[in-house]
């Protein structure tokens, strides 16, 4: 490794723990107040944005046209400048949480969970979306059933936040972060010790309180491709998948996959 590829790994590393640093502060004002505020029975979707309107568009009315039951919907925006913003304005059915800067997906995410003001949480990625009637029983239920967290199950034993239920009480009580642990591996900064990605500390901690068992995976039943763009998880929910930020052949595949699901399963 080049001493110039040296430096920027040693910037990079103390600009991410500054970062977390500062964000994860932001973050426990709110599980502060969580912690002394009423909940009642029911359930909160919520997601993150940042300069996602599409997407965001596609999911809020994929909700709206798969879903009979009752819930809340939350919308985490971090700064957008796409109009996401005045868009969420305009949304009196959803809560719309506006940060004066961009903080993040994870930290994002623990937010709006925090906010939430029903005992059951589902969390969705902005480019997922529910494509089943089905889709709410099929990831609460588990809970009422001797599971603690439901959903998407890709890799590793673990339930990806792109489509996730758990009690909004275990998330305070052990005081879980969907932040990933560590650095996220790549061809310019190779991974340095233990890394978890995204939601997944949460899935190993409620596994280790409650047992393996408690977790009830949801399995992919399609995948568009390559990779895992557009896979469908149980028939009752897509994820795209590299359809917001990607750059290059990843980020075409992802476009493309996008528009034919969204073609295919909202119109």
């Amino acid at each position: 490794m080049s001493a110039r590829s040296l430096w920027r790994l040693r910037v990079g590393w103390w600009n991410l723990r500054l970062r977390r640093y500062a964000f994860g502060g932001m973050v426990r004002v709110y599980r502060a107040v969580a912690g002394r505020k009423p909940v009642r029975d029911g359930v909160t979707v919520v997601t993150v944005n940042y300069n996602s309107l599409p997407q965001l568009r596609v999911l809020l009315a994929a909700i709206e046209r798969y879903t009979a039951e009752p819930v809340d919907v939350i919308v985490v925006d971090n700064a957008s400048k796409d109009g996401s913003r005045e868009f969420l304005r305009s949304r009196s059915d959803v809560r719309s949480l506006l940060l004066p800067i961009n903080i993040g997906h994870g930290f994002g995410l623990d937010i709006a969970v925090l906010t939430a003001s029903t005992s059951t949480v589902v969390t969705f990625d902005i480019d997922a979306f529910p494509l089943s009637p089905g889709w709410l029983p099929a990831v609460t239920e588990p809970l009422t059933q001797g599971a603690v967290i439901a959903g998407a199950h890709l890799h590793r034993a673990y339930i990806h936040p792109c489509f996730l239920a758990l009690r909004r009480s275990d998330f305070l009580h052990y005081r879980l972060s969907f932040v990933p642990v560590g650095r996220c591996p790549s061809r310019e900064v190779p991974a340095t010790g233990l890394y978890l990605d995204a939601g997944e500390a949460v899935s190993h901690i409620l596994s280790l309180a409650y047992g393996t068992r408690a977790i009830h995976k949801i399995p992919p039943t399609s995948t568009h491709g390559p990779g895992v763009i557009g896979t469908v998880f149980g028939d009752i929910v897509y994820h795209n998948f590299y359809s917001t930020h990607a750059q290059g052949e990843m980020g075409k595949a992802g476009a493309e996959a996008w528009r034919k699901a969204v073609a295919k399963y909202v119109g």
